[in-house]
């Protein structure tokens, strides 16, 4: 069996929303190629963009929902 999709997202800058929608067509693709993924986060998280709590907030969630 092959290893996990790796999707690397870098520099959000603060993007919450666009990050949103990354994370779930990412997360549409998981469900639909039904294979062990892993989602990694690189870069500047914060800074520029509109809503950069948002974007921890995101962050945090989707580490909670996977934990374990």
């Amino acid at each position: 069996m092959a290893g996990p999709i790796y999707f690397a997202i870098g520099d959000v800058h603060g993007e919450a929303k666009k990050l949103r929608q990354l994370h779930g067509a990412i997360l549409d693709r998981i469900a639909f190629e039904n294979l062990p993924a892993r989602i990694v986060h690189l870069g500047d998280y914060v800074d520029r963009g509109p809503n950069s709590r948002g974007v921890i907030d995101r962050i945090m969630k989707l580490e909670d929902r996977f934990a374990g």
